[in-house]
C-alpha cells in the first residue's frame, strides 16, 4: 500500500480529502502512482503555457506561481534576464532560486494575491526585486514588478501572474535629470546672489562717484576757461579730452544708477494710463523733438498695471533712440497699442537708419553698441534699461528691423482686468 500526504496532493490539485489517500499495492504501483501525480502537473503547466504562450514575445518578464510558489510559465525576457533557463524552473518553487522570497514581507503580500485575489505592487524603491536579475555591463537592473491574481484550473483559487517591467534607464534619465536639476538650482541660487551684489555694488559705486566726477569735471572746466588762450593748442586739447571723458563718464555712472535701480527701488505696480505716461515722456524730450523736427502720430494708449517711473522712462528711451538714429528723412514716429488674450502689445515704428537683425538680440545687452561715439552719442545702456523695465512688468520686448528701412520697436504689458465686470 502507498500513502500519498495530504499536503502534496493539495500541492499537485489532487481533490483533497479527511485523510490520506490510499492507494493499494494491488490496484497501482508505486510507481503509477508517482507519473499520475506528476502527470497533475505537467497537465497543469501545459495549460498554463498555452494559455499565456504569447507573453513569451514581448520584453517584460512574466512569470506565473501557483499556490505553493510553485513556477507554471517562465517567459522568454525572463530566461534571457536571469541567465535560468525555462526548462529548468517551470515546476520547481521559485524561492529555490531566490531566497529572499521567504521573507515575511514577501510571503505576506504573495499569499494575499493567492488567497484573496488582491494585487500587489514591489517598486524599485521600496523593495528588493522579487526576480532580481543584472544587466550585460554587470549592473543590477531596477524593475517594477506587478502581481495580479488570476483564476486557477480548478476556480478555487489563484495562481499569481507576475510581470516585471525594466525601469533602468527610466529611473537613470530620472536620477540623472534630478542631479542636473539640483546642479541647476544650487547654480540659479548662487547667480541670483551673484547679480544681487553686483546691483548692490553698481548702485553704490555709481551713487558714491557721483560726487567726486562732478568736481572734477567742474575743475577741469574751470581750468580750460582760466586758462583759455593763455596754453599753447596740445594744452588746450589736452583739457578738452578730460572734459569729454569726465562728461561721458558722468552720464555712463547715471545710466548706470538707472540700471541698478530698477532692482533696488522697486515700487508696487498700480494702474498706470500710458497716455499720461507717454505725455511725461513727451515732455521731457520736447527740445529734442522741436529740433529734429521729429512728427508723431499715436492710436489711443490704454491703462496698465505698471510703475509710472519705470513706463516714462521706457517710453523715452525708445523715442528718443527713434529719433537719435534718424536717416535723412525727417523723423517720423508711429506709436500704439492693441489688445492681445491677457496682455497688451506696444509698437513704436521709426523711418530711421534700421538694424541689421542679426543684432537684434545683442542691443538689449549692457554696454553693446553698434555705432563709435563719433557716430552717435550715448552710454549703450538705453536699450538694456528698455528689457529690464519690461521684464520687471512680466512682459516681453523684441525689435522688428533691417538697414535702411526703419525699427519697429514691440513690447508687452500685463493687461488691466476690470474688477466690476
Amino acid at each position: 500500500m502507498v500513502v500519498i500526504p495530504l499536503p502534496l496532493l493539495s500541492h499537485l490539485r489532487v481533490p483533497a480529502s479527511p485523510r490520506p489517500h490510499v492507494f493499494l499495492d494491488n490496484d497501482i504501483s508505486t510507481l503509477t502512482c508517482y507519473q499520475w501525480v506528476l502527470g497533475v502537473m505537467i497537465n497543469e503547466i501545459e495549460q498554463i503555457t498555452q494559455k499565456f504562450s504569447v507573453l513569451d514575445y514581448v520584453p517584460v518578464g512574466f512569470c506565473v506561481l501557483r499556490e505553493d510558489f510553485v513556477v507554471l510559465f517562465w517567459n522568454n525576457c525572463l530566461e534571457e534576464w536571469t541567465q535560468i533557463p525555462k526548462t529548468e524552473v517551470v515546476g520547481k518553487n521559485l524561492s529555490t532560486y531566490f531566497t529572499h522570497i521567504n521573507q515575511p514581507k514577501y510571503q505576506i503580500r504573495l499569499r494575499q494575491v493567492l488567497a484573496n485575489g488582491l494585487p500587489a505592487i514591489f517598486s524599485a524603491q521600496l523593495h528588493q526585486s522579487l526576480i532580481p536579475s543584472t544587466l550585460p555591463n554587470g549592473q543590477q537592473r531596477i524593475q517594477q514588478t506587478t502581481v495580479t491574481a488570476i483564476p486557477n484550473a480548478q476556480g478555487e483559487g489563484f495562481y499569481a501572474l507576475i510581470a516585471i517591467q525594466d525601469v533602468t534607464e527610466v529611473t537613470n534619465r530620472i536620477q540623472a535629470y534630478r542631479t542636473e536639476l539640483k546642479q541647476r538650482t544650487q547654480i540659479e541660487t548662487e547667480l541670483k546672489r551673484s547679480n544681487a551684489e553686483l546691483e548692490q555694488f553698481a548702485y553704490v559705486a555709481s551713487h558714491d562717484l557721483q560726487e567726486p566726477l562732478r568736481m572734477v569735471t567742474s575743475f577741469t572746466k574751470l581750468l580750460g576757461q582760466k586758462y583759455a588762450n593763455q596754453l599753447d593748442e596740445q594744452a588746450d586739447q589736452i583739457i578738452n579730452f578730460a572734459v569729454d571723458g569726465a562728461t561721458r563718464m558722468q552720464a555712463l555712472i547715471n545710466d548706470l544708477l538707472s540700471y541698478s535701480r530698477l532692482n533696488t527701488q522697486k515700487k508696487s505696480f498700480q494702474p498706470t494710463d500710458c497716455q499720461a505716461v507717454l505725455e511725461k515722456a513727451l515732455y521731457n524730450l520736447q527740445l529734442l523733438i522741436v529740433e529734429n523736427n521729429a512728427k508723431l502720430r499715436q492710436s489711443p494708449l490704454p491703462t496698465v498695471i505698471g510703475d509710472e517711473t519705470q513706463l516714462v522712462q521706457l517710453f523715452q528711451n525708445l523715442i528718443s533712440n527713434a529719433i537719435k538714429y534718424r536717416s535723412q528723412q525727417t523723423p517720423a514716429i508711429d506709436l500704439g497699442a492693441e489688445r492681445q488674450k491677457d496682455k497688451w502689445l506696444f509698437w513704436i515704428r521709426d523711418n530711421g537708419i534700421g538694424i541689421n537683425p542679426e543684432q537684434s538680440e545683442r542691443i538689449f545687452l549692457i554696454f553693446q553698441r553698434l555705432h563709435t561715439r563719433n557716430q552717435y552719442s550715448g552710454t549703450g545702456i538705453g536699450l538694456a534699461i528698455c528689457k529690464k523695465i519690461v521684464e520687471n512688468h512680466g512682459g516681453q520686448i523684441w525689435v522688428k528691423s533691417a538697414p535702411g528701412e526703419g525699427s519697429t520697436f514691440y513690447f508687452t504689458l500685463p493687461y488691466l482686468v476690470d474688477r466690476h465686470t
